[in-house]
C-alpha cells in the first residue's frame, strides 16, 4: 500500500505501518465471515467473550507490527503493564466490537460496526489510530494534529482508488436535537445518562457496536455525542478520530474534565466527547447532577 501524502513525514511511516496491520486483519476477518468460518467463543476473566477470531486477528497484527516499537494487546494480559511504564507503544484491539459481531455475523453495511482497531502512543500522548469497519468495508484514521480520514476499501484488503475523504463534521444547535451514544458499563455512567434524560437534553440515545464504531461515527457527524467511563487502553486510541474531526473528548469528564491530548491512558478512561457547540451547554446540564 503506497503511503498516503496527507499525513506528515514524521507521522507517515507509522500511519503506514499501522494500517497495514488494521487491513491485513480485516482481509482475514473478512474473507472468514464471508466464508461462514464456525465461530468458537469463550470467556475471559472479566466475563467478556473472546472468539478465535479474535485470536488470529491479534496474531496477524501482531506480525505485521513487529519491530523495536512496545505493544499493548488486548488478548496478551502480559503486555498490559505497559500503562504502568508508559512511553512510546502500540495499541492492538483485535475485534473492537466482539458481541456485535458474533451477533450480526456476515451483515454488510446497516448501522453496526465492529473491527480491528490499532493505535499508536507516543511519549505517553495518542498519535495515531486506525480502524476498520467490517460491516461498512471503510477504513479510518486518524493523526494528532492532522485531522481524520475515510477510505473506501477493495474488500478490506486495499485502499479503493476514490481514495480518502477528509472528516469535519457539523452539529445540530441544541443537546435537545443530539444524538448519544453510549455503554452502561460499572462506573456510574447509567446515573448520568439518567439524568440528561431527566434533563430532556437529548433528541435518542441508543449504540450500534463497539467503541470504534461510535467513534467514527461522531466523526461522521452521524450523532453529536458520545459517553462512556470504562473505556479500556486498547479502545482508547478510536477517541482520536472523534477528536481529529473536531469533536471535544474530554477525560474524567465528572471532575478533572482533562482535554485528549493531554491525558495519560490509564486501564480505566472515562470520556464523554461532544461536538464543540454542545459543550458549555452538555457540561452546564451536567453541573446540575446530584453525585
Amino acid at each position: 500500500m503506497a503511503p498516503f501524502s496527507g499525513f506528515s513525514p514524521s507521522f507517515a511511516p507509522i500511519v503506514q505501518r499501522v494500517e497495514e496491520a488494521v487491513l491485513d486483519a480485516a482481509g482475514y476477518l473478512v474473507a472468514s465471515l464471508e466464508a461462514g468460518e464456525r465461530i468458537d467463543v469463550s470467556l475471559k476473566a472479566d466475563h467478556t467473550q473472546v472468539l478465535n477470531l479474535d485470536l488470529e486477528s491479534q496474531r496477524r497484527i501482531l506480525a505485521c507490527l513487529s519491530g523495536d516499537i512496545p505493544v499493548l494487546a488486548e488478548e496478551d494480559e502480559a503486555s498490559h503493564s505497559l500503562i504502568e511504564r508508559g512511553g512510546s507503544y502500540l495499541l492492538v484491539d483485535p475485534l473492537d466490537g466482539t458481541t456485535s459481531c458474533k451477533r450480526f455475523l456476515g451483515q454488510q453495511g446497516g448501522q453496526v460496526g465492529y473491527g480491528p482497531l490499532v493505535g499508536f502512543v507516543k511519549d505517553d500522548r495518542l498519535s495515531v489510530a486506525s480502524f476498520y469497519n467490517i460491516p461498512q468495508r471503510r477504513l479510518f484514521t486518524a493523526v494528532a494534529g492532522e485531522g481524520a480520514w475515510v477510505a473506501e476499501t477493495n474488500g478490506g484488503h486495499s485502499i479503493a482508488q476514490a481514495g480518502r475523504q477528509r472528516l469535519l463534521p457539523g452539529s445540530c444547535g441544541s443537546l435537545k436535537e443530539a444524538g448519544l451514544l453510549f455503554f452502561i458499563g460499572k462506573n456510574g455512567e447509567s446515573a448520568v445518562v439518567q439524568h440528561l434524560r431527566n434533563e430532556n437534553a437529548l433528541e435518542n440515545l441508543y449504540r450500534f457496536g463497539g467503541f470504534a464504531n461510535d467513534c467514527s461515527r461522531l466523526a461522521q457527524g452521524l450523532e453529536q455525542m458520545s459517553l462512556q467511563f470504562t473505556v479500556r487502553p486498547w479502545d482508547l486510541s478510536a477517541a482520536l478520530l472523534a477528536a481529529e474531526a473536531g469533536l471535544d473528548v474530554i477525560l474524567d469528564p465528572l471532575n478533572k474534565k482533562i482535554p485528549l491530548a493531554d491525558w495519560r491512558i490509564e486501564t480505566n478512561n472515562p470520556l464523554v466527547a461532544v461536538t464543540r457547540p454542545l459543550k458549555d451547554e452538555l457540561f452546564g446540564v451536567l453541573s446540575r447532577m446530584k453525585r
